[in-house]
Formats: structure tokens, sequence, C-alpha cells
């Protein structure tokens, strides 16, 4: 798609922002029989923080709302997959859900629950069993686990650029290396973006750019509960006899920590006591590899918070540590996902707040905003993704920034 002349170029929708979540959603919007769809990207598909995801795809989820819209996500690798002749890397490795308290016990009975509420397979373990699994997990500790094994991780860079490919075989144009500079509105009603390469007019605006979604919105005035902040893990060295790669993903909530077998090592997060978040401005545009916030902490973490973990991983010591990789998940107070329309500006969508599960939700959180604007019957229930569901609150501000920091710091299942 050319600009000439400076005139502008139409489209029915536009998504902003070439992640998981606004490919997936370009595709779905293509997918309803919507047929001038442009996803625009200031950079590549999947090159910003997509490409730093852990990408843990685990199905069940003590906030319920979350579960369809995940097994949607799965439903659509398959289907992408099929069209495009391209593997996202799905690595369908299970997981292992450990209790090693009274509290956390209690909390994966409930987790249980709500697994066999939703039809995904779980059984209870044995600690023979786990160790013959993960021959680096002391099991001395556990009082009870949980092995869920049709949970999958996946390359989200991949699977970021594989929903865009599908997304273009159904006639979407992929805009890349295109900045959007302005929203342009008329009265109540988006009409179009002003872009690095000219303008477009459209009838919907997605606003799926992430970490950056709110310097977007706020240009009109609609705030996206959310706000960037730090996701941190660390990769092993290759180890072939403790880090099969088969091994299952595991989440340890007495450790607040999570892992997963890669590369021939072990891919590991630990939470932080309190998670560093930043203002979009203060954000590198481009993609990189710089380490985000002070770069002590990828040691410091590990020493100040990790004796829970290496209770776990008494070998832990002897492994060397190839990587420290950060990136930016969009939390939310609450951890529910942002997405839906602006109540106050026509045409305007957010497909946002990832909440450390935007890859895992991916394919819903598309599905549901394509079905929003082609006033197709919601699959889900969207009510607890509602963007307005806060009221009086300045995302750009460090006391909200802190309540989304706070939700990361005590998560403790994975992801």
């Amino acid at each position: 798609m050319n600009f000439q002349n400076n005139e502008s170029i139409t489209a029915n929708a536009v998504v902003i922002g070439a992640g998981t979540i606004g490919a997936a959603t370009a595709w779905h919007l293509a997918k309803q029989g919507m047929k001038k769809v442009i996803l625009i990207d200031r950079n590549n598909v999947g090159s910003g923080n997509t490409s730093k995801a852990a990408s843990l795809m685990t199905l069940v989820r003590s906030k319920e709302a979350l579960i369809p819209l995940i097994q949607e996500t799965y439903k659509n690798i398959d289907e992408i997959e099929a069209a495009t002749a391209t593997s996202v890397g799905k690595n369908k490795v299970g997981t292992l859900h450990i209790a090693a308290s009274k509290e956390t016990a209690t909390s994966l009975d409930s987790l249980v629950a709500i697994a066999n509420k939703h039809g995904i397979a779980n059984r209870p373990i044995d600690k023979e069993e786990i160790a013959s699994m993960v021959p680096w997990l002391q099991t001395n500790n556990i009082l009870k686990a949980s092995y869920m094994k049709d949970d999958s991780f996946v390359d989200a860079y991949v699977l970021a650029t594989t929903f865009a490919e599908a997304a273009k075989q159904l006639g979407v144009t992929v805009m890349q290396h295109t900045e959007v500079e302005k929203l342009l509105i008329q009265g109540d009603t988006i009409v179009g973006l002003q872009t690095s390469k000219g303008q477009i007019d459209c009838d919907y605006v997605v606003d799926a750019a992430g970490a950056w979604g709110n310097t977007l919105s706020m240009q009109v005035n609609v705030p996206i509960p959310m706000a960037p902040v730090r996701s941190i893990y660390w990769i092993t060295e290759a180890n072939e006899t403790l880090f099969s790669p088969n091994q299952p993903m595991i989440t340890l909530p007495d450790a607040m920590a999570y892992t997963r077998p890669e590369a021939g090592g072990l891919l590991f997060g630990l939470r932080e006591e309190n998670s560093p978040h930043f203002h979009p401005d203060a954000l590198n545009k481009e993609p990189n590899v710089d380490f985000l916030g002070n770069p002590e902490d990828r040691w410091d973490i590990i020493v100040n918070h990790g004796e829970d973990f290496m209770s776990f991983f008494p070998e832990f010591e002897k492994q060397g540590v190839e990587s420290c990789i950060t990136g930016i998940s969009t939390y939310t107070p609450d951890g529910y996902y942002s997405f839906g329309p602006s109540k106050d500006l026509k045409g305007f969508y957010v497909a946002a707040g990832c909440a450390g599960a935007g890859v895992a939700g991916s394919g819903g959180i598309g599905r549901m905003i394509a079905e929003m604007i082609t006033n197709k019957p919601l699959f889900a229930d969207e009510k607890p993704f509602a963007i307005d569901r806060f009221e009086n609150f300045d995302p750009m501000s460090k006391p909200f920034r802190q309540r989304c920091a706070d939700a990361r710091s005590k998560k403790k299942d994975g992801g």
C-alpha cells in the first residue's frame, strides 16, 4: 500500500502494534469478513517486547475469565500453523503446579477445581514421579502437586509473525517501519491517523501498542488501566543431565518462581519485591537488548530473593547463568487484561494490558475485539476486562504505575 502526493489512503480498521495481540486482532478481523484491515508497527512484526516474553501458556488460571481467551489462542495456533505451513514453536510439555505449604496447597486445590470446571486435564502426581521428570527439583518439602499435561510454551516472536502472515493471506496489509504520529478525531468519533508515511482514514482504530498504548490513547483522552512494568528472567547454561527439553514447566508459588526448559538449559523467573515501573516516554522505542533498570539487579535479585528457589534447586549454585533477559509487561492493578471499546470515542478500541499473560491470551483478545467491532456475539465475558473499570486514574502517574507494579510483585503463578 503506497501513499502518493500526500493523499490519504482508506481502510475499514487499523490495528496499531504488531506484537502477538495486535497481529492476532488483525487476523481475527479479516476472519470476521472485514475487507480493508491494516496492521501497522513502527518496527518489525513481533520485534518489540513480544520477542522477550517467556511465553508460558498455562491454561488454568485463578482468574477464570482469562481461561476461554487462552483456550482460543491454542485453537488459533492450530489454524494459523495449517494455513501458513509454519510451526510457532509450540512445546507441549505440561505444567507441574507445586505446593510446599498449607496455604499454597489450599490454593492448588482451588486451581484444580477450576481446571476440572473448564475441562483442563490434570492429575495429582507424587514425589517419585516428579523426581523422575525433573532431576534438579528437590521434592522433600512438597506437600501436593498437580500435573496439567496439555500446557505449552511457544516462541512468541514466531507466533506474532505467523499471525501476521495468516492475516496477510486473508487480505490484511502489514505496514512495518511506520510510526503513528497522531490519532485523528471529529467530534466524538475517530476518523483515522497520521503516520510517518501519510494519513490513513478509517472507521476503527485498535490500540495494541503495548507499553506505548497510553501514549496514543491519551492523545484522545482515553486512559488505559495499565502501566509498563519490568519482567525479568534468567537462562542457565545447558546441562543435558538436569534439563531435558521435554521437562514440564513448573510453578513454585512458595518461591515466587516459575521455570521452563530452554535450549538445553533452564529458564527461570523470580518475582521481585518491588518491580520497577516506567513512564512510556522513558522507554526506548527501538528493539534492543538493553537491561531495564539497575544492571546490578540481574544478580542482586537472585541473591536477595532467590533463597526459596534455591531450596527447591540445591544444585543451583553449580550452574552457570548464560543470560538475564528483561522486557516490559503491561500490568493492570487487578491482573486482568484491558481491552474493549472506548465508551466516549466511537470507533476506538484498546487491546492491551497483558498482565504477564499476553502471549497466552493473544488469540482470545483478538477474537473478542473482532467480534465487538463486527457486532458478532461475544464468545466470552468481556466485563472483567473493560477499560473503564477503574475511575479517576492517571495511567502515567507514579502512584497508578506503582499499583500496577504491585500487581506483578504479588503475583505467584507462572508466566
